[in-house]
């Protein structure tokens, strides 16, 4: 049986885009329009999975209006999901876009119960078998230690799981610990795991992170820069075309799954950082958490420089 991609979102969320001209105090704003979307890191790598052709699926707690809404976007999309549900609402975060900017506002979420805890633990161990690629995305909502993504990776590296990792803070810190397969943090995420500024000694950092955990693959994303790669001892740079950026939401997300799905299929190394590097342009590129589109990664493909160092 094929090797199946999945992913873990255990604070999911309703992205809600309110597009207006301007903000003005103390007077009506006009909205234009308004687009939700299913966000979530884990929920976003299945879906430019999903978009480049890709087989994954997304398990994530889901519950309330909200999480049946994403439920039904995802069936739109056609993304494969597996619901732990939740007694409560799933999270919204507001977003409203205008001329001068965007402005961000992130509701409060669930608190997680330990039933649901347990429940979510079993369905990753009843679903996963030898081989497979699990990838532990995202922050840790209220009422979930931070030590869980640590405790599952351990538990999936004694099925023969591949597992990657992308988080932040505390989860971030502790679930290295276990020693995943691969990491993708940002140049900020790497920072904080190392309690220090690296500035120009990005190489030194990276690999000073893999020899302290075991960490097989480091991807760092930087942006506009593109990304350094750190694939059993060899290092690569990745260098992105310069692309209008309409929303840098996703554009992470986009390399790792782009990277993860064409490492399964047996690509080299070179060949899936070029995709990855690809579908992260391509992600800035749509307006909202659309992430990216196909025929967008496919265009920027040979404009995509990797380089062995």
């Amino acid at each position: 049986m094929k090797n199946v991609i999945f992913t873990l979102t255990l604070n999911p969320a309703l992205d809600r885009f309110l597009y207006a001209n301007r903000l003005v105090q103390d007077d009506t704003v006009r909205i234009r329009q308004v687009r939700d979307y299913p966000a979530g890191k884990g929920i976003d790598v299945s879906r430019a999975i999903n978009e480049l052709d890709g087989h994954s699926v997304a398990i994530s707690f889901l519950g309330g209006h909200n999480g049946r809404e994403i439920e039904e976007m995802l069936d739109e999309e056609g993304v494969v999901y597996a619901t732990v549900r939740s007694e409560f609402e799933t999270r919204m975060n507001i977003l409203v876009e205008t001329d001068e900017g965007q402005y961000r506002m992130s509701l409060p979420g669930p608190r997680i119960s330990e039933r649901e805890i347990e429940k979510l633990c079993k369905t990753v161990d009843v679903l996963l078998r030898e081989g497979d690629t699990l990838l532990l995305c995202g922050s840790v909502p209220e009422g979930v230690d931070p030590s869980i993504y640590r405790k599952i990776c351990s538990n999936m590296k004694e099925k023969s799981v591949s597992v990657y990792l992308d988080s932040d803070k505390e989860p971030f810190a502790e679930g290295v610990k276990a020693s995943p397969k691969g990491i993708k943090p940002n140049t900020h995420e790497l920072q904080r795991l190392l309690g220090r500024e690296v500035e120009d000694r990005t190489e030194e950092a990276v690999r000073e992170v893999a020899s302290k955990y075991s960490v097989e693959e480091i991807l760092l994303t930087m942006g506009a820069r593109g990304a350094m790669a750190l694939v059993n001892g060899e290092l690569y740079t990745v260098r992105v075309p310069k692309v209008p950026v309409k929303s840098a939401v996703g554009a992470g997300d986009s390399f790792l799954g782009a990277y993860c799905m064409h490492r399964e299929s047996g690509a080299s190394v070179e060949e899936s950082l070029r995709m990855a590097g690809a579908a992260s342009s391509a992600a800035v590129m749509t307006p909202g958490t659309e992430l990216c589109r196909k025929e967008d990664v496919l265009e920027l493909l040979s404009k995509v420089e990797v380089t062995l160092r």
